[in-house]
């Protein structure tokens, strides 16, 4: 038993210090990234800069593409959350704010940062289908809470509730767009008039049911 449990504490140890050096990478290249731009940054100079052999680096990143697949699951992970929290949210629009804000907490590095990584994923291939498996996961979890705010009475009915997700991803992306070609600007100010825009169109008017309501009429009609 004694053998076992000196086991298991080594186990979590090395596994602790594998997260370690797998966020060391990441955090380092994605400075690196903001201060020089992607195609500038050299996998050398990721790993002097995080102390870590070249070996290492490959170990934990195939490639150094494979860096901004873990920021993509980085950010659907936000959006799995904001999901989680929209289940039992009186309203899902401080939920969708605040989500928005998280998406783009990490690439509003720098401007630099951004149009530097949208480039990549323009032009590569792999890459730029990973994204769009990742930009359609999120799109449906995105779905999940637009459901919720419809249940709510919060959000119009007349449209699907992965149409309303994918309206509101286009408007993010615009936004860091133009955002990253732009002078410097707040760009926090930039998403929350962006958001506020969109929640104004796609708001349920005042007085209208819900979409929880609407079913239960249906129900009861044809019962």
């Amino acid at each position: 038993m004694l053998q076992n449990q000196t086991n298991s504490e080594n186990n979590g140890r090395r596994e602790r210090r594998r997260q370690e050096t797998h966020a060391r990478i990441f955090e380092t290249a994605m400075r690196l990234f903001a201060e020089r731009g992607f195609a500038n940054t050299p996998v050398e100079d990721i790993t002097e800069a995080a102390d870590v052999a070249k070996g290492t680096f490959f170990n934990y990143f195939p490639t150094k593409e494979a860096i901004l697949e873990a920021l993509a699951e980085r950010q659907l992970g936000v959006v799995k959350a904001a999901e989680e929290r929209s289940r039992t949210a009186a309203s899902v629009r401080p939920v969708l704010l605040e989500m928005i804000h998280g998406l783009a907490e990490r690439p509003s590095r720098s401007q630099l940062l951004l149009r530097s990584l949208m480039g990549v994923a323009m032009t590569h291939n792999s890459l730029s289908s990973f994204l769009a498996r990742v930009l359609e996961g999120g799109r449906g979890h995105v779905a999940a809470i637009m459901h919720r705010g419809q249940d709510l009475g919060e959000l119009r009915s007349d449209l699907e509730p992965v149409e309303l997700a994918r309206v509101l991803q286009h408007c993010i992306f615009g936004t860091l767009v133009i955002w990253s070609l732009s002078k410097p600007k707040d760009l926090d100010k930039w998403l929350d008039l962006t958001f506020e825009t969109f929640w104004q169109g796609v708001a349920a008017e005042s007085g209208s049911i819900s979409a929880s309501q609407r079913r239960s009429a249906r129900k009861e009609k044809s019962s």
